[in-house]
Order: structure tokens, then sequence, then C-alpha cells
């Protein structure tokens, strides 16, 4: 008996055999699913072994699920920090000759530009604080993105006194939108360009307008800078943190003002 031809023979324009060998088909195993174990179930009733198996089937599906969902949540993380653009402040701050010390933007500001292009690309974002403690509120935004993955991003800032004459319940809103402000710059890795009026946050130094203020402010009332700057706690003006900025700018108010 010949033997079968595994081999397929061709014949060229030169006269010469060619062969080729068949191609092979890709067997591959069938995976169950978590449906095929439910109508294994429906048929067979429960067993110890289709349960333990629809235990592990149903374990491995959700890994693969929240896998998928943060494989998802960082492409489009991505993608939208390809789309946020540079965002430059526009609101001026006056000083008390009222001319204009500086500009800004503020959470309304940045939130205006960010949030139709997290739309765009899936997220959403929400804040929710804790009490406050110490003078100092914790603000957290939740980032969420359409694939079902998450991310949260704690933000802590002083209350403080607030801008200047507002009263105690303004001083609050002001520290709560600060941290809102300051978790939506954190957590989307906004690029803020330009002074801001966000001295107040926990940890940072004063910005190189209130530094410059604060100095000539000390020269103009005769203060000993020596002596202000240890009160400070700061070897100079621009390295002076947040927190002492109202203290500071309550002193020389008083030696401003000294009939106040």
């Amino acid at each position: 008996m010949s033997k079968p031809n595994t081999e397929l023979e061709l014949m060229p324009a030169g006269g010469k055999v060619a062969t080729v060998a068949p191609s092979v088909p890709e067997v591959r195993k069938p995976q169950r699913s978590v449906g095929d174990l439910l109508e294994m179930v429906v048929e067979r009733g429960l067993t110890q072994e289709n349960v333990a198996a629809f235990k592990d089937l149903v374990q491995l599906h959700r890994e693969e699920v929240k896998l998928n969902a943060e494989k998802e949540f960082a492409a489009a993380f991505v993608q939208l920090q390809k789309e946020i653009p540079i965002i430059s402040g526009t609101r001026p701050i006056p000083d008390k000759y009222g001319n204009v010390k500086f500009r800004y933007a503020n959470f309304e500001d940045i939130d205006e530009i960010v949030r139709p292009i997290c739309l765009r690309n899936g997220f959403t974002y929400a804040f929710r604080e804790t009490a406050m403690e110490a003078g100092r509120v914790t603000v957290t935004m939740t980032l969420q993105h359409s694939g079902g993955h998450s991310r949260e991003i704690p933000y802590t800032v002083r209350i403080g006194s607030g801008p200047p004459g507002a009263n105690e319940s303004q001083a609050d809103g002001s520290g709560h939108t600060y941290g809102k402000r300051g978790a939506l710059e954190s957590g989307l890795a906004l690029r803020v360009v330009g002074a801001r009026e966000d001295a107040a946050m926990e940890g940072a130094a004063i910005t190189s307008d209130q530094a410059f203020e604060l100095e000539r402010r000390v020269a103009e009332t005769n203060s000993n800078k020596e002596a202000f700057l240890k009160f400070a706690g700061a070897a100079s003006f621009s390295e002076i943190k947040s927190e002492k900025y109202d203290t500071l700018d309550a002193f020389l108010r008083r030696k401003e003002n000294p009939k106040k």
C-alpha cells in the first residue's frame, strides 16, 4: 500500500516539482465560562465539584474585569493628559493701592476648562470633605473612569483667615475651595502657570509676589528684617511657609496702622 501523500505537488513553469506542506489548523482547547458552569449546575444539580469550580471561575472573572478596567483607566488617562492644556491665571488680585499684584486661576476657572475634556475621555470627578481638625480640612477627589476603575486623591489645607475682610464662614468656604482645587490639580497632574492665591496650601511656601510684598512692607515699617525672618522661621522671604503668612501679615498691618 502506498504511503498517503501528506504534501501538495505544484508544477511551476520551469518544470520542477515544488512541494508545500498543508497548513494544520490550530486546535484550541475549549474554555468554560461562567455561563457554561451555570448551565452545568442547572443540568446536573449542585455538586461539591461544580460549586468549587464556579467559585474559582467567578473569582478569576472578577480579577480579569478589574485588570481590564485598570488598563482602560491608564490608557484613557494618557490621552487625557495629551488634551489638557497649560492653564494660566487671569483673575487679578489687587494690592492695597489698587494695583494688580498677580493673577490667578480659581477652582471654577480650572473646572470649566478640564471638566469637558475629562467627560470626553470617560472621566468624572467628585469631592468629599472630612470634618475640620486643628484648623485643617482634607478634601478627597474621586476620579472615576467609565471602565469602572477609580482613584482617590486626598488634599489637606489649613483654613486660615480667608481673604481680607472675610468672616469665619467665608474663611471656611475658602479653605474648602482651596482643597478642591489642590486635589483637582494633583489628581489630573495639571500645569497651572503664574502666581495663585493658594498660599494657604499645607506645607507650601508663599508665592514670589507674597515674598516680595512682605519684604517691601518690612522695609517700609522699619521692622528688623533679621528678627522678622527669625519669627517667620525662615532664612529668606521666599522660604516662608504659607501657614505663617496670616500671622506675619497681621503683624505688619498693626505696624502700618498703629491706631487701629
